[in-house]
């Protein structure tokens, strides 16, 4: 019944991409693939890292402009990308070579620039903030698992956005005007939702079974006794939808009464001085996200959140 199933959401995918007058499911290249599969190899040196890396000549090049950007930079100049690793860290450069080759991989079909940004930036700040409450709240997650997982989450959101332009227009605009984004993906999307979509392409690139779990925008309740995958998922949806409410001006309040106790988050300022101190940070990855954070009027709504959020303490 299992396979039966997985045959027809494969169908229902192929028949998605046959309306771009796409021949077959779009490919991730060999490159993304095994930089994804280094970050889950147990014990990965940095000679290892730097190997994959320099294999790509743009990637290198981010790289080093990084590790000397003002964020990083300890005033000693970095010209290798041995010593960068070294530098910043097998898991932090792990998590930018990800973002950034994703990134550029994705640019290659021309999308829209703002479009694109805006999702890529909120797929970034909610990684890093899933990883930071990982590492902050020692949750039973790998760190750098917790970061791939997030930064992951809204493939099927970003793959449609990015082949499917027109569809995802009309799912955006019938949900912000009222209507449930899920129904209408839906509808428009022979029965498959953004989260379903990206699973499917997830398991069609050979990604990992927690990658793809980690996509489940429901996923099931945790009582203090479960798998590290399943906090992966709660971790994953939590941190994109308190990035998304910020950034849409929303306050937080029922997610952080929902997920707060989980995590042990007395309020919204923890997670937003994440944010906050990313944002600083984000400017130096990638244009594309800097871009992004800019059409956002990021920071300042982080600003505005934190100061509401005081107040609200205060009161």
């Amino acid at each position: 019944m299992k396979n039966d199933t997985t045959r027809s959401t494969h169908q229902k995918l192929a028949e998605i991409f046959g309306m771009m007058n796409l021949s077959e499911l779009p490919a991730m290249s060999n490159h993304v693939s095994e930089l994804l599969a280094l970050t889950r190899k147990p014990g990965v040196n940095a000679r290892e890292l730097a190997r994959v890396i320099l294999e790509d000549f743009s990637l290198t090049n981010k790289v080093l402009q990084v590790v000397n950007s003002a964020y990083y930079s300890r005033g000693v100049p970095v010209t290798t990308i041995e010593r960068a690793v070294t530098s910043l860290g097998i898991d932090v450069i792990g998590e930018l070579a990800i973002t950034v080759s994703l990134v550029e991989e994705f640019l290659k079909s021309g999308v829209e620039k703002e479009g694109i940004s805006k999702l890529f930036t909120l797929s970034f700040l909610s990684a890093h903030l899933s990883k930071a409450i990982a590492q902050r709240k020692r949750l039973p997650v790998a760190p750098e698992e917790a970061y791939i997982c997030t930064l992951l989450h809204d493939l099927g959101r970003i793959v449609i956005f990015i082949y499917l332009p027109h569809v995802y227009r009309r799912i955006d605009m019938a949900h912000q005007g009222g209507s449930s984004e899920e129904n209408m993906a839906k509808l428009m999307l022979k029965g498959l939702s953004f989260a379903e979509v990206g699973m499917e392409l997830a398991r069609f690139w050979n990604f990992s079974e927690t990658i793809v779990n980690a996509m489940a925008t429901n996923p099931e309740p945790l009582d203090g006794q479960d798998s590290p995958d399943l906090y992966l998922q709660h971790l994953a949806v939590f941190c994109n939808r308190f990035t998304r409410q910020v950034a849409a001006r929303q306050h937080p309040e029922a997610l952080l009464h929902q997920y707060g106790e989980v995590f042990r988050l007395d309020c919204c300022r923890e997670p937003l001085d994440i944010l906050l101190k990313t944002s600083e940070m984000a400017t130096g990855v990638s244009e594309i996200i800097r871009y992004g954070m800019t059409r956002l009027k990021m920071r300042s709504r982080l600003l505005c959140a934190r100061n509401t959020c005081r107040k609200q303490a205060a009161a």
